[in-house]
């Protein structure tokens, strides 16, 4: 089931550092590039076009989901590396070794 992207930032992502919503963002931008790439060769042969939502309805649903979680990283980002002199590479890195214990 899909859900608003108020709800989807809401749920998933509100509260999650800022590295894992760059995570998030590729993410949702490999999922739409995959759609349009399909859309556009004209392939709608995988079973999801079988299934509600369709991929076609999925598809809009992620647009509205980056359109709502870039919102959000402008607004984390100018609060937490613009006012507090922050940098983004120190917190990268001290995801990534949290990834590797």
């Amino acid at each position: 089931m899909m859900t608003s992207p108020e709800t989807y930032i809401t749920d998933r992502l509100e509260n999650a550092p800022y590295p894992e919503l760059i995570r998030e963002r590729e993410k949702l931008i490999r999922l739409i590039r995959n759609y349009e790439k399909k859309e556009a060769a004209g392939d709608r042969s995988d079973p999801a076009w079988k299934r509600m939502p369709t991929p076609e309805v999925q598809y809009q649903l992620h647009l509205q989901y980056l359109g709502a979680l870039c919102n959000l990283m402008q607004e984390r980002y100018n609060s937490e590396y613009v006012r507090e002199s922050r940098t983004l590479r120190d917190d990268v890195n001290s995801s990534n070794q949290k990834q590797t214990n």
